[in-house]
């Protein structure tokens, strides 16, 4: 773990206020895994200027984060399919646990907090049946696992909680994997994507959301949940490269869903794949990122208006910015850049470290 002088000043000034926010959240902070120029995995904390407080390493790359609502505690995934979480102290990057997967459970690289922050709730998969779960972890018992929940499908991915706090929504991308297959998805004919809302304390689907046998490649990975109760998702097509189907959504709190739309030849641009998917701080605008095309695309989720293209390449990781309408987004190779979903044009973060790093998939914002 490497901390420079200002992240141990915030540190040692650190003090969580009531409802578990840091008393020294003046400033946006970002996190997000990435790797540095040897090759090793780590967890780094920066701001939207361009500095790094700290950067902790990683047993292997990470993907998504869930920060606790009640406590210092901030988890990171291993990258799907993996088999380990870490527990970290978001003031210093001190690694409070590394919490193994059971047996016959692997991590699908999401999870996210209870309201009160007692319970952390993981998509996982079962390896005897293929089926999507919920694992949860008691906090204060050191991250024990005290229990599964369903999540009504296959390849659980994304899981968020609805406003309320009291329903999950869960995106199962429908896509089989095993740790000993690494990445080889091992149903890609047979996938059953869908989402769930469900209740985690008795494991009801208050409703499921098939994407049917004609979609059935359409593997739905991310989500944004709106103060609204409104979902947007992201997918990834697994079935004929030469097929292009929409690959964002709106979900309704009631279940009904929409695609959005998008001219042919930027669709096409965006290579059947999304890695991740924002909305801003207006809860306005949508920003969806793909890798595999190296573009960044926009929509207004009032009006479902396509906004346009933003190329970068590798870029995965968004998190909203500080302005409205304006987010972060991350590369494997390109470093960090502010992104304006009405321009669509991208500015780098002056005066920055950040290059030196390789992003991995998510950004989430620590305060």
């Amino acid at each position: 773990m490497q901390i420079d002088r200002r992240s141990f000043m915030l540190a040692l000034a650190s003090s969580f206020v009531a409802g578990g926010m840091p008393a020294f959240a003046r400033e946006r902070l970002y996190v997000s895994a990435c790797n540095d120029a040897a090759g090793v995995s780590n967890l780094a904390v920066f701001t939207a200027d361009g500095g790094t407080l700290f950067k902790t390493q990683l047993p292997d790359r990470g993907h998504d984060i869930a920060l606790s609502p009640a406590s210092p505690d901030l988890v990171v995934f291993a990258r799907r399919p993996g088999d380990w979480m870490a527990v970290i102290d978001r003031r210093n990057g001190a690694v409070k646990v590394v919490v193994r997967s059971p047996e016959g459970r692997h991590f699908y690289g999401h999870g996210t907090y209870s309201g009160d922050g007692t319970l952390l709730y993981a998509t996982e998969n079962n390896l005897e049946t293929g089926q999507g779960v919920l694992g949860v972890y008691d906090t204060a018992a050191n991250y024990r696992r005290i229990g599964e929940q369903p999540t009504h499908g296959i390849g659980p991915h994304d899981v968020a909680f609805m406003p309320g706090k009291e329903l999950l929504l869960v995106a199962n991308g429908g896509a089989r994997t095993d740790p000993a297959s690494g990445r080889e998805i091992l149903n890609k004919h047979r996938m059953e994507p869908s989402l769930a809302l469900v209740d985690p304390r008795s494991g009801e689907a208050r409703y499921k959301v098939d994407f049917g046998s004609d979609l059935t490649g359409l593997s739905v990975r991310h989500l944004a949940v709106a103060s609204d109760g409104e979902a947007a998702f992201a997918c990834q097509y697994e079935g004929d490269p030469e097929e292009a189907p929409p690959l964002v959504g709106l979900v309704s709190k009631d279940g009904r869903t929409r695609m959005l739309g998008m001219p042919d030849e930027d669709l096409y641009r965006l290579n059947n794949y999304l890695g991740a998917i924002c909305l801003d701080g207006s809860e306005r605008l949508i920003a969806a990122t793909s890798p595999r095309g190296g573009m960044a695309a926009f929509w207004d989720r009032s009006t479902g208006r396509y906004l346009g293209l933003a190329p970068m390449p590798d870029v995965c990781g968004v998190a909203a910015a500080p302005e409205a309408g304006t987010f972060i987004v991350s590369s494997g190779n390109a470093g960090v850049k502010i992104a304006r979903a009405e321009t669509h044009d991208l500015a780098r973060v002056g005066g920055s470290d950040l290059d030196r790093y390789m992003w991995d998939n998510h950004i989430e914002i620590v305060t």
